[in-house]
């Protein structure tokens, strides 16, 4: 035992502060990469203000304006020499000379430039024919980002700044699109990117506009919305990669909108650790010698008498309540082992007393559920009698007070507290039938049993209270088109018996209170609550019900018991 304690002692101080280091270890690189991530984010945000820029310039300009609203085939010469020139003016005079970038315009009637030279029939990036159209037109001449347009004819995957121009009456006359190279934004954080590890600059929708990973560029790699529910307010997590453990960082640039995410290898993250786990190591295996020595140590002088009390109190676990304990050793063991002996006269005392107790106690339990059943069986019927007769519908309520006679006739005739499956099932299509005659038809009905369920014993009035509860509140008597069935089956050794209706049904969190906490005045409520209980005291906790249900698509109620010609003992069940 003593060593069995150093071994857990030794284990959780060494595991403890090896993980407690690790995770501020992980916590502070985590700050120092998210320091990097705040870098490059403010880059790329520099990189989109500057395509930001360029579109402003050339969509303010008024030459630019007015030859895009009167472009046609016979002024487009003069419109190209235009470009060209604005373009170069730009290319020589912006803030940014490192920044290659190209200009593609088209009208709505197909005329097409790009500052760069293209092939016999490039599609001049025209928006008609692209997915993103749709935002490009709905932002009504504001500037749209598109992360990473792949233009094959001039091989680049560039991030451009797409906007349509309106004339003066809010038409649209064209498309310009400002573009720059990816690898542009590549080279700006290519000298921070360390063994293994992956950079990726996203838009707010997932998309990847830069990225170590070439392959993914222009793809919606991330679901943003998860990745904030992973991440939990944090700027890191331990997650998996291609079946590997990393870490996950990120910064959020509120003014561009734009991510950066880097994952790194988490084994290459803990390099620095590996010297600190071997001195843990080394340290805890010294401890761990001297623990071995004084366990021996103090095992031979204490643990034979406690051994022996141990044994006569497993005897005492595997049944013998007669045990007696004489151990003869340190004074504190002596008294140990008198009051062990007194406590176990005593136990055996309440034991018998408890025992008596919990049988009558079962008994009058069984009782009051039962009795709780029949008035509200009785008191629903005879309202529903009542209804018949103020409605005027005297024929009506004949026949559902001659049913309803039949049915008392059944559960009152014998003073026997079980029936069989077949009899409860007969009894349910009774009560169906009058139910039908209260709302007029307004639900159909199925009983269905097999033979090998047919004389199965269950106790009286199990079912019953499950199918009223799916009349009353489930099925929506104003469609007219309910219907609820109840099937019983034999499955090996229980009876499975199924209620279930295509009613209005419930939340996760309506079945949870119906099952965990019930409130005694909702009548439902009682019912399912009453029957469940019924079954665990009569069968034991392993039996009872089980809910299915969803809001619109109705209630499936799964009754099971153990299959058998007769009630199991109370006094079994305290075993």
């Amino acid at each position: 035992m003593l060593l069995c304690v150093n071994i857990i002692i030794i284990a959780i101080l060494s595991l403890g502060a090896y993980s407690i280091y690790q995770d501020s270890f992980i916590r502070e690189l985590a700050g120092s990469r998210t320091d990097v991530l705040r870098q490059i984010a403010e880059r790329s945000r520099q990189f989109k203000i500057s395509l930001y820029t360029l579109s402003n310039l050339f969509e303010s300009n008024p030459t630019f304006r007015r030859y895009a609203e009167e472009l046609n085939d016979d002024n487009q010469e003069e419109f190209f020499t235009l470009m060209d020139t604005t373009t170069r003016q730009m290319e020589a005079s912006f803030l940014q000379p490192e920044l290659d970038f190209y200009v593609v315009y088209v009208s709505v009637s197909g005329i097409g430039y790009c500052s760069r030279p293209v092939p016999e029939g490039y599609d001049y990036m025209d928006p008609r024919l692209k997915v993103w159209n749709s935002r490009v037109v709905e932002a009504g001449g504001e500037i749209v980002d598109v992360g990473s347009y792949r233009d094959r004819s001039l091989g680049t995957a560039s991030f451009s700044a797409a906007r349509s121009i309106l004339d003066e009456e809010g038409n649209i006359v064209g498309f310009l699109m400002i573009n720059a190279d990816e690898r542009q934004l590549y080279q700006m954080y290519a000298d921070v990117i360390r063994d293994g590890s992956n950079i990726y600059v996203t838009n707010d929708m997932g998309q990847i506009i830069s990225s170590s990973r070439g392959g993914l560029i222009g793809f919606s790699y991330f679901n943003m919305s998860n990745l904030e529910q992973l991440f939990g307010g944090e700027d890191y997590m331990i997650t998996r990669a291609e079946g590997e453990p990393v870490l996950f960082t990120r910064y959020y640039d509120s003014e561009s909108g734009f991510t950066v995410f880097e994952e790194a290898p988490l084994d290459q993250v803990l390099l620095p650790l590996r010297n600190i786990r071997r001195v843990v190591i080394l340290l805890a295996m010294l401890t761990l010698a001297g623990g071995i020595l004084l366990a021996w140590h103090f095992s031979r002088r204490i643990a034979a008498p406690i051994q022996k009390l141990r044994d006569d109190l497993h005897d005492v676990e595997h049944g013998n309540l007669n045990q007696t304990f004489a151990i003869h050793s340190y004074t504190e063991l002596n008294e140990l082992s008198r009051g062990m002996s007194d406590m176990m006269e005593c136990i055996r005392g309440l034991i018998t007393s408890i025992h008596e107790n919990e049988q009558q106690k079962r008994r009058i339990e069984l009782n009051w559920l039962q009795a709780q059943i029949n008035p509200h069986f009785i008191y629903n019927t005879l309202f529903s009698i009542k209804c018949m007769v103020d409605m005027h519908r005297n024929e009506d309520a004949a026949s559902m007070l001659t049913l309803f006679i039949q049915i008392l006739r059944g559960i009152l005739s014998t003073q026997e507290e079980m029936v069989t499956v077949a009899e409860q099932m007969e009894s349910l299509r009774q009560y169906m039938t009058l139910q039908q005659y209260r709302y007029e038809h307004a639900f159909d009905s199925l009983i269905e049993y097999d033979d090998a369920a047919a004389n199965c014993l269950l106790p009286k009035l199990l079912v019953q209270p499950l199918v009223e509860n799916a009349i009353q509140h489930g099925i929506d008597m104003q469609s007219g088109n309910g219907m609820i069935t109840v099937i019983a089956r034999r499955q090996e050794d229980s009876v499975c018996i199924e209620v279930e209706d295509n009613g209005v049904g419930m939340t996760a969190e309506k079945v949870r209170q119906v099952m965990e906490t019930p409130d005694v005045t909702d009548r439902p409520h009682l019912g399912i609550k009453n029957v469940n209980d019924r079954i665990r005291l009569h069968y034991g906790p392993a039996w009872g019900l089980q809910i299915e249900s969803h809001p619109g698509r109705g209630t499936r109620v799964v009754l099971r018991i153990p299959a058998g010609t007769q009630l199991p003992a109370i006094e079994e069940k305290l075993c």
